[in-house]
């Protein structure tokens, strides 16, 4: 009876160990991780001091408590860049791990992949190299998407991108899109909705299995909108240095334009939203006791579109500081606490860290340009990231603004028209504001970033100006015809005696197309030519 006794004891705790040894694996061994993406947010547009010495890089009238609340568990780096200054080519930069050049997709409305039907499909994306990493995990998508390729897709498992309820979701559906439900008044930026459903997948799969999701809020791009009760909070708040009396008049006398694009006010009070959103997500890690054990990277898609853009030079959609550098900070397992990292990274990183991360042993992608930024998160400034390319690479041959052709490498970043091959050299480590071009005072270090420059985008055969130029006029070209045909599918029927009123309607909207085809064939002539940026 002893024997019987000891035995049944002796497979009680075996049965135990082998429950808490699985647990282990599936809450433990494999950690969550969370990208918290933003559209259009600043370097210097949260509370968080990019820069512990920089006053100037935080903003002294935007609240982000919960951004706070991360980086005093978390590490920030304060040379962190987007793939692109636009968002699209980030946002798949950011899922494949290489630049925008290499994947053929430079800046919005890329005319030349869209003319090639280029897809991606068939590349290994973040959720592909987790889930290599064990089949437990579950992955996840929400919100502002990629354009012309599903993040179901690219693995993802679970996305809200079909999602066509009462606060359905797709891709760039920060406004009221035609034959889809219009937004909703009290969720205009679907920073509540989104919350909630990434809140929901915490709740249904913590301690459950581990999971990778992404949160891709519409917020802060425009049309900025916000609470009315938010937008108050700050019109009672002190003016930060960039609030002019425009601000503050009342909303019945302010130009629509300025209320939706540029009212610091209402922009504040969104991005208090976005940050409300981060706490919800944070709070509910806490409540399943997972925070120590979750990934949590902030991050952003292109740099401000407000301006001016702190101490930085240019915004959004063009190449100087601006407009790619962007907030980063990251808090998870060993990741150092409350530490300003300056080790330049940028987001085709994510990739190779996310593997490494999870522990995938799967081999990666050679043609990739990240690499692992694990040493980094865990030993800051000691650390190192193992990269195979040289530096960081931005091409964005566009029809809409300068065309060029970029490269940091260390300290230096040396800046190229496509076009006319006028150049600028700066040194970031004491001119982030890139004040003083150095071109002509360092002649030897802008040929060695020149001819490494060049090396790469021979590489990885990149876009001719030329052919995305000419892929323009093509696209307008289609667009004029399809407005003549729609024109004459409209009027086909009609009587021309009895409805001249409908035939003069359908006249001028295809006359005010036309127009503005021609405006835009002017404006890709216009910087084709355009030597100043």
């Amino acid at each position: 009876m002893r024997k019987i006794t000891i035995l049944f004891l002796f497979l009680i705790i075996q049965f135990s160990i082998a429950g808490e040894s699985s647990k282990n694996i599936s809450n433990y061994e494999f950690p969550n991780i969370i990208i918290f993406y933003v559209d259009d947010l600043g370097w210097a547009d949260t509370s968080v001091l990019m820069m512990n010495n920089e006053k100037e890089s935080a903003s002294d009238f935007n609240q982000t408590p919960s951004l706070e609340r991360l980086a005093s568990i978390g590490t920030k780096f304060s040379n962190a860049y987007s793939p692109a200054p636009t968002c699209t080519p980030s946002r798949k930069s950011i899922q494949l791990g290489k630049t925008p050049g290499r994947i053929q997709y430079t800046f919005v409305n890329d005319v030349l992949a869209l003319k090639r039907n280029l897809t991606w499909g068939n590349f290994t994306s973040m959720a592909d190299v987790v889930k290599s990493a064990s089949t437990n995990y579950i992955t996840a998508h929400f919100g502002k998407g990629m354009e012309n390729e599903f993040m179901k897709v690219l693995g993802y498992d679970v996305t809200d991108e079909f999602d066509i309820g009462p606060n359905g979701n797709f891709h760039g559906e920060y406004d009221s899109i035609p034959g889809r439900n219009p937004l909703p008044k009290n969720d205009p930026k679907r920073i509540y909705s989104l919350t909630d459903t990434s809140v929901n997948f915490i709740d249904k799969h913590a301690n459950n299995r581990p999971f990778y999701m992404m949160v891709s809020h519409y917020g802060v791009h425009v049309p900025h909108e916000a609470s009315s009760e938010l937008i108050e909070k700050y019109r009672n708040l002190p003016r930060g240095k960039y609030c002019t009396d425009k601000d503050y008049i009342d909303l019945s006398q302010m130009p629509e334009g300025f209320r939706i694009t540029s009212w610091r006010l209402q922009y504040a009070a969104m991005l208090e939203e976005i940050d409300m959103s981060l706490g919800s997500i944070m709070d509910a890690l806490t409540k399943h006791d997972i925070l120590d054990n979750t990934y949590i990277i902030f991050t952003s898609d292109n740099g401000g579109g407000m301006n001016p853009n702190g101490p930085l030079r240019g915004c959004k959609a063009n190449l100087y500081e601006g407009g790619i550098r962007v907030p980063f900070i990251v808090s998870g397992p060993s990741v150092l606490k409350n530490y300003q990292c300056d080790i330049p990274i940028a987001q085709w990183d994510l990739l190779p860290t996310l593997h490494d991360l999870s522990g995938s042993i799967d081999k990666l992608p050679s043609d990739l340009d990240g690499g692992s930024l694990r040493s980094v998160f865990e030993n800051g400034n000691n650390g190192n990231v193992s990269r195979p390319v040289e530096g960081f690479v931005f091409h964005y041959p566009c029809y809409f603004a300068p065309p060029l052709s970029v490269i940091r490498l260390g300290d230096f970043k040396y800046m190229r028209h496509i076009r006319t091959g006028e150049a600028k050299l700066f040194n970031l480590n004491n001119d982030y504001s890139e004040k003083n071009n150095l071109i002509d005072f360092m002649p030897e270090k802008a040929k060695e970033l020149n001819d490494i420059l060049n090396e790469y985008l021979i590489k990885i055969d990149a876009e001719d100006l030329n052919e995305v130029y000419q892929a323009r006029y093509d696209q307008l070209d289609k667009f004029e015809a399809q407005s003549y045909n729609n024109y004459e599918k409209s009027i086909s029927g009609l009587d021309p005696e009895k409805d001249i009123e409908r035939i003069n309607h359908f006249k001028n909207k295809l006359n005010n197309d036309i127009k503005r085809f021609a405006q835009n064939r002017e404006e890709v002539k216009e910087n084709m030519v355009n030597n100043k940026w």
